[in-house]
């Protein structure tokens, strides 16, 4: 917020003027500035700010006049683009995106100068889903309902669970007309019900996994780390290993592949066995955390770039899963082959620009590859 105090005829004049015009003026508020003519323009100040021109000295009314105009320019702008006059926070959104988006642009025609080819001959191309349409009614489809109906089955499992473990299964073992192979088999049926009792719904879980995809691919198709040499020379060694066309498990992946090459950098500067700071992770043997050594951290990101490979929830619908030999000879070739200097810690953000709920319109198709 900017103040002016203007002294005229021994009178202090104090008007704060709230939203001074940006810096670079599109061409929507010069045609706006030019449409008010001069001698309207007093009359309209006066109108929309109550600020009268005429009680101040020419050379303070002369630069003020131009800042007003300025301001009543660009009120009627976004007026005429938005409905109403923007915030100031609501106006700094919009110069902060503009300015990533001139960035994102640059940054582009410099990639796409020195990976044209590729990008040009991307493998990769959106494909919808024939029938099925968003729907944000469906349990499948909105996470919000959908984690509503996990508690709602959890809840219910676990009353279940108390009714076998507090009643039924005490009652199976009080009888005397059974031998102890026939409650044990008595049991083992109750067992059995309560696990398929605490299932989803399998053509909810079905859906849901499209509802998924369909969000990991938007994201993926907005990310241009995609366009990357290091995706690329990674896609050429799925390729000839015959698991290139899942392009999530491919970005999955070089998540992995990018958290490895940063704690490899990171533990080169530390002995192997000098503890991590900051860093707890799940023991087996002990059944508990631990601090890891940067020895044992780098081994851990060495096989968590396998288990991207063959990571099943990035799978397509009915897609097997990789075998370990495929897996482990991926992420070798993977670690051998592409240079670790593009790896930042910052590159390859696998969901980082997946669409919410909210970002979705009712009835729009579902990407499916």
């Amino acid at each position: 917020m900017k103040s002016m105090y203007i002294i005229t005829g021994g009178i202090l004049v104090m008007m704060a003027v709230v939203f001074l015009a940006p810096k670079k003026r599109t061409a929507t508020i010069a045609e706006e500035k030019a449409s008010t003519p001069i001698d309207e323009t007093e009359a309209t100040i006066l109108k929309e700010y109550g600020i009268d021109l005429s009680t101040l000295v020419p050379e303070d009314r002369e630069m003020l006049r131009q800042q007003l105009v300025e301001r009543l320019a660009r009120d009627k702008a976004e007026i005429k683009k938005y409905g109403r006059v923007l915030t100031d926070e609501e106006r700094f959104q919009l110069e902060w995106q503009a300015e990533v988006k001139a960035r994102q642009e640059t940054e582009f025609a410099k990639l796409y100068a020195e990976q044209k080819e590729w990008i040009d001959n991307f493998p990769f191309r959106p494909g919808y889903h024939p029938d099925i349409l968003y729907d944000p009614e469906n349990i499948a489809h909105s996470d919000e309902k959908f984690h509503a109906y996990q508690k709602e089955l959890q809840k219910k499992s676990t009353e279940r669970w108390l009714e076998i473990t507090d009643k039924e299964a005490s009652e199976i073992w009080a009888r005397t007309d059974l031998t102890r192979e026939e409650k044990e088999q008595a049991e083992d049926k109750l067992w059995q019900e309560f696990e398929e009792f605490e299932k989803p719904d399998p053509e909810i879980m079905a859906e849901r996994r499209i509802i998924m995809r369909h969000k990991r691919l938007a994201g993926f198709y907005k990310q241009h780390y995609r366009y990357l040499p290091e995706f690329e020379q990674a896609y050429r060694i799925f390729e000839e290993e015959g698991l290139a066309d899942n392009p999530i498990r491919l970005a999955h992946t070089m998540v992995g592949l990018e958290r490895y090459f940063v704690t490899k950098r990171q533990a080169s500067q530390h002995e192997p066995d000098e503890l991590r700071p900051n860093k707890k992770v799940w023991d087996d043997k002990i059944q508990g955390w631990k601090q890891p050594t940067w020895g044992e951290q780098l081994e851990r990101d060495f096989y968590v770039v396998r288990n991207c490979v063959r990571s099943e929830w990035v799978a397509e619908p009915g897609e097997e899963r990789p075998s370990m030999e495929l897996a482990e000879r991926i992420r070798d070739r993977l670690i051998a082959e592409i240079p670790p200097d593009g790896f930042t810690g910052q590159t390859f953000l696998f969901g980082l620009r997946d669409p919410e709920d909210d970002e979705m319109q009712a009835g729009q198709s579902l990407l499916v590859e």
